[in-house]
Parts: structure tokens; C-alpha cells; sequence
């Protein structure tokens, strides 16, 4: 007990003393657990580049002679995944064409109907209700395969899935049979094609004879997808290549020691299931056909555009089966379509909305103006009496005699009076008054009172016409004035 106690109190000295050292940094410590972790714990990946990844001699043997097929199933599968849309005439003459070896070209519609079929006579029943069903594991527009067990041999069967949004419509199947495609490609005398459904491709062995035959396809293609298989015979290397969803397996002998057949595909009816169970059509939401799409067609040809019909006196020109008059999609007679400066000019005109009954004529009141003032002060020219400093200006001394007061101009914002009528006088009100000295001239230290409360004149209001002119004030008597030697009024009152 008490040995194990001193054990566990050293290892702790021993820990602190080497991973909590003053003289070992922390960033030391840490270099070395990266170094521990990437070296043990997750080692970074590497590329080997010398490795060429060197095949045995049995799979490179299966990659040689599955070569050519595989290169013409990865042909179709490009071509089918573009069929996106019901086929043309012209589309199925082509396909035929490229593939020789296809059967033929069918349209079938989602709930089984087929709607058309290339060629129109097939020798060869097959049943496309099972391409119409989705498989859960892929999505819903990849491509469908299938195998038919014919009295004429096998058929495998390869459709693409037609959708309108997220409605389903159809699929476009192309079948055709292997013994067809095999018999064009070299080297394929010592390959097996076969699939959970049944012997595609027997070549020159006994299909009986080889480890082949007797097992479950089905369950071997859903837990691997190559391997190797063997009876007292030898051994046979497969690999899984899928057509859409269908699995093909690709066999080769490891060895010719296997006993050679006729190659017959009959021989494998005896290890496959003979019937399949038949299936109603997938069920399908409710919708509701629209009058413009209807039923896709199969095979129509295609549009070609015939030349205008003249148009006769009182009857409307027909182009293409429909009015010329109309403008159809995609026709660069559309405005849409069109470009140019008349184009844009449209743009800018405004369609005014109409108005009900007589146009109304709105009339806006005249926009307001500001009057102009003229301040008592303001130099009015030479015609201001009373004597005149250089430049102008009036003297603050004013005239040597009093004068007789001229009358004042008439405002700016006053009409001219009529000629008949004496001019109107200033109202007293908008004139200054003027500090008087004695003898009746004007003070040089201005007005009495300030020119900031002077009242301003009313612009709307108009002044008071006077039939008299105003009378000029009374010259006061030299005896009250007091004078200064020579008989001058003296300038500081009396």
C-alpha cells in the first residue's frame, strides 16, 4: 500500500519536473506534441508517385475485353441524358444511326400507354411498366434500366424520365439486345455478361460449368461491386458496371481450363427467375391536362417553315397554318425583340390617361411679385434740389435761402396718374422728417429720429391722390433768427 503510494507521488515529481520546467519553453513543448500526434495520432496523406497502380494479370485481362462495350453503353447514356424532351422524327432516324445495334425507340406515357414506337412492329413483347416506377436511391431525372426475358432472348432496356415542372409525363426508352453489341466489338470471346435478371452474354463457355451460374446476382451487386469467384474448375474475376440503375456484371476466366459451350443465352433460364411479377402503373397526383399541351407527341416531325401564301383580295394571308397577321413567339416582328432609336422613343412617350367628357381648363392664380422700395435717402439724380457735393451728394447745409419744397416722385409700384390730374403728393407718413436749423435749412446732425422705425409703405394699398398740392411752410422772420456779424443766421439756434 504504501509503495504504491510512493510510486504514484514520484511519477507526479517526475511529470512536473519535465513538463512544467522553467528551463523548457512552452513552445518547445508544444513542437514536440504536434510532432507525436502528426507522426502516430493522423499521419498527413501522401501521393506516391512512383506507385502505378499496377493491375493483376486477371482484372487487366477484364479491363481489356470489357473495354469496348463499356465505351458504347457510356456513348448512349451521354445521348439519353440530353432527351429531355418528347423526340422528333428526325431525333430517332439519328439515334438509329449511331447506335446499329439498337432495337428500337419507344415513347411511353406515365400511366403505360405507349404512344409511339420505332420501329412500328417489334418482334419482341416487352413490358415498360417497370421503367415508369422512380427509384428511391438516385434522382428522379437519372436514367432507368431494366432487363426483359423475351422467347427471343433477352432485351436490357434503358429510358430516360420526362418531367414538365413537377409533373411526370413519360419516359423515353431505347432497348436493344448485348448479343447484338457484342458481336460488333473484338475480343469479347472470353467474356460473361449477365445481371440479376438473367444471362446476357455467355461467349464460349458452358455457362453451366462455371461458378457463375446458381448464384443470387441480386444480393452479391448490393454488398460489393467486384470480386472473385470459384468452383473445381478455376476461378472467374467480376466486376459491376451500372446502366443506369441497372447492374451488368462483367465476368473473365482466371484460367482456360473452363469447358467450352455453344454460347447460347438459353443456357441461363434454368439459373434465373423465369417470371417477374407484373406491376400495375406507378399512381399518379391528380392533374389537370391543359388544353395547349395535351398528350406529348412521339416522333412528330419537325417544323419546316413554308414559304407565305399570296394574299387574294378579302382573305387573310395564311404562313405556316396560322394567320400571317399574328405575331408567334421568337419573331423578330415582336416588339420585345426590337432594337433601335424608334424603339427607344416609344419608351419615352407617355400614354396620357383620358379623361371623361370636355377637357377642363385650370386656371392658376399669377404667381405673387415683391414690390420694390425705394428708401427716402437713395441719391435720385439731379433732379433733387438744394446744392450738390462733388460727386454728387447732396450738401448737409442744404441752400442758402429756403426754397419751396419740390414735390416727390411718384413711387415705382404707383401707376402714373392721369394727365388731367394734378401728380399726388408723398404721404407725410413715408417721408422723413428733417431737423430744421433757424433760417430753415437743414441740420448737418440728420433727423431727430431713427430711420430703422420708419414706417415702410403698404405695396397693395394705394396712396391718397390730393387734388391740391401741399403748401411750402412759412419762411420765419429775421427778427426771431438770430444772425452772426455780416448779417449771416448764426448755426447754433438762438
Amino acid at each position: 500500500m504504501h509503495h504504491s503510494k510512493y510510486t504514484s507521488l514520484l511519477l507526479l515529481a517526475l511529470l512536473g519536473v519535465h513538463g512544467c520546467s522553467s528551463y523548457q519553453p512552452t513552445k518547445d513543448v508544444w513542437k514536440g506534441t504536434k510532432h507525436l500526434w502528426y507522426t502516430y495520432a493522423s499521419p498527413p496523406a501522401s501521393v506516391d508517385y512512383d506507385d502505378k497502380g499496377d493491375l493483376t494479370p486477371g482484372a487487366l485481362r477484364l479491363a481489356q475485353h470489357m473495354l469496348a462495350i463499356d465505351g458504347e453503353l457510356t456513348r448512349l447514356e451521354r445521348v439519353m441524358l440530353n432527351a429531355d424532351r418528347p423526340p422528333s422524327q428526325e431525333w430517332i432516324s439519328d439515334i438509329l444511326v449511331k447506335f446499329p445495334w439498337l432495337s428500337g425507340i419507344a415513347g411511353v406515357k406515365y400511366d403505360g400507354t405507349i404512344l409511339g414506337h420505332e420501329p412500328a412492329n417489334s418482334m419482341k413483347e416487352l413490358d415498360f411498366i417497370p421503367l415508369l416506377y422512380e427509384d428511391k436511391k438516385q434522382r428522379r431525372s437519372s436514367l432507368r434500366g431494366d432487363v426483359q426475358i423475351t422467347p427471343l432472348g433477352p432485351e436490357v432496356l434503358l429510358a430516360t424520365p420526362l418531367y414538365e415542372s413537377s409533373d411526370f409525363l413519360g419516359v423515353i426508352c431505347v432497348h436493344f439486345d448485348m448479343r447484338n453489341l457484342a458481336t460488333q466489338c473484338q475480343a469479347v470471346d472470353k467474356l460473361i455478361i449477365l445481371s440479376p435478371y438473367g444471362l446476357l452474354w455467355a461467349g464460349e463457355y458452358d455457362f453451366a460449368q462455371t461458378p457463375l451460374a446458381g448464384l443470387d446476382w441480386a444480393h452479391i451487386c448490393r454488398e460489393s461491386s467486384s470480386g472473385v469467384v470459384s468452383n473445381s474448375h478455376g476461378k472467374f474475376l467480376y466486376q459491376v458496371r451500372y446502366l443506369g440503375n441497372l447492374p451488368l456484371v462483367f465476368a473473365v476466366a482466371e484460367n482456360d481450363s473452363f469447358p467450352k459451350g455453344n454460347g447460347g443465352v438459353e443456357q441461363g433460364l434454368a439459373f434465373f427467375p423465369k417470371e417477374r411479377e407484373k406491376l400495375p402503373p406507378p399512381p399518379q397526383p391528380e392533374r389537370k391536362e391543359r388544353a395547349d399541351k395535351g398528350v406529348p407527341v412521339f416522333g412528330q416531325p419537325e417544323e419546316v417553315p413554308l414559304p407565305a401564301q399570296p394574299a387574294e383580295p378579302g382573305l387573310v394571308p395564311v404562313e405556316n397554318g396560322r394567320n400571317a397577321e399574328e405575331i408567334s413567339q421568337g419573331s423578330q416582328r415582336s416588339p420585345l425583340l426590337q432594337r433601335g432609336e424608334p424603339q427607344r422613343r416609344r419608351r419615352t412617350q407617355v400614354r396620357e390617361r383620358a379623361l371623361e367628357g370636355e377637357d377642363i381648363l385650370i386656371e392658376r392664380a399669377p404667381r405673387p411679385t415683391k414690390p420694390v422700395h425705394v428708401k427716402p435717402d437713395l441719391d435720385l439724380g439731379p433732379d433733387v434740389g438744394g446744392p450738390q457735393l462733388p460727386g454728387g451728394r447732396p450738401s448737409p447745409f442744404g441752400a442758402a435761402t429756403p426754397s419751396a419744397p419740390k414735390e416727390a416722385p411718384a413711387s415705382v409700384d404707383t401707376p402714373p396718374a392721369p394727365a388731367t390730374q394734378p401728380p399726388s403728393a408723398e404721404p407725410a407718413s413715408e417721408k422723413p422728417k428733417e431737423s430744421l436749423l433757424p433760417g430753415g435749412r437743414p441740420s448737418p446732425f440728420g433727423s431727430g429720429t431713427n430711420s430703422s422705425q420708419e414706417t415702410k409703405p403698404d405695396p397693395t394699398s394705394q396712396p391718397e391722390v390730393k387734388p391740391e398740392p401741399q403748401k411750402p411752410e412759412a419762411k420765419p422772420k429775421e427778427s426771431d433768427v438770430p444772425t452772426l456779424p455780416g448779417g449771416r443766421p448764426s448755426p447754433f439756434g438762438s
